[in-house]
């Protein structure tokens, strides 16, 4: 992956934001401090147990070459760029380093309470046995081609650079389709913001993650994300299709019903 200019990146964010006069090469980005090489751009994200913010010094020590966050900061020893939501801007910045590779593929998202990861192998061998080239994410792996990368925590959807940094290899693979397991947290965290879904799954929506959220109107909330992103994936070459697909067997379906402006 070449570097690219800051000010470059920057123009992948949603967001308009002030460019500061510096302007260094960005060679990767890292949301965690101890994982920061020479050249990388630190994204500073709040956390549920502690804030990003104060790592900057340390990732500033271990070699980034720019930050990005949401506090107003100054008087840092290298460019700051001050967003909205710096969580957000990290899945469109990691997108942006790597080419934006969702928008050179078929996207498949899968949510849901119960069977996603089941689901999500489905479609992928469905998909496979159709003739297509496809890759998959989920919360065990990631598989692209005969390659199969375990994705780390094994419960909930991978961090936003990591997510796009697989969906680059499966383009440069030449895979024209991806299936990737979207949990609430990876919904609600913006994990997947920048991954222009053409399509949303959903399994069903049970009581069984509302402390993790909250409430249940949090918990299917973060769900309907997947079903609400369907009209803002930019439109692609190739023309894939896109759909909403629900389970009007399950309570779910009049509550998402309403919240995607896609063929249902």
């Amino acid at each position: 992956m070449p570097a690219i200019r800051l000010s470059e990146l920057i123009f992948s964010l949603p967001e308009k934001v002030v460019l500061p006069a510096a302007d260094p090469l960005v060679s990767g980005i890292a949301l965690d401090s101890r994982k920061i090489q020479p050249g990388f751009l630190f994204v500073a994200c709040p956390g549920a147990s502690t804030d990003g913010h104060r790592f900057i010094p340390d990732g500033i020590r271990r070699g980034a070459s720019a930050v990005v966050g949401s506090q107003p900061i100054s008087g840092l020893a290298v460019p700051y760029i001050q967003v909205t939501d710096s969580r957000r801007a990290l899945a469109y910045l990691a997108a942006g380093l790597h080419g934006f590779p969702a928008r050179r593929m078929t996207m498949l998202g899968v949510t849901g309470t119960d069977g996603k990861t089941t689901t999500s192998n489905l479609i992928f061998q469905i998909l496979q046995a159709a003739g297509l080239r496809a890759g998959m994410i989920s919360t065990v792996n990631a598989v692209i081609g005969d390659e199969v990368l375990d994705t780390g925590f094994h419960v909930t959807t991978p961090d936003a650079p990591d997510i796009q940094n697989y969906l680059e290899k499966m383009v440069s693979a030449g895979l024209t389709h991806a299936v990737i397991e979207t949990t609430s947290p990876g919904l609600e965290q913006d994990r997947v913001a920048a991954c222009d879904f053409d399509i949303g799954i959903v399994t069903n929506i049970t009581h069984e993650h509302i402390n993790d959220h909250g409430s249940l109107d949090a918990y299917r909330a973060a769900k309907a994300r997947l079903f609400t992103s369907l009209e803002h994936t930019p439109a692609k070459s190739f023309h894939p299709p896109r759909a909403a697909v629900l389970n009007m067997d399950d309570w779910s379906y009049d509550y998402l019903l309403p919240q995607t402006k896609a063929p249902v």
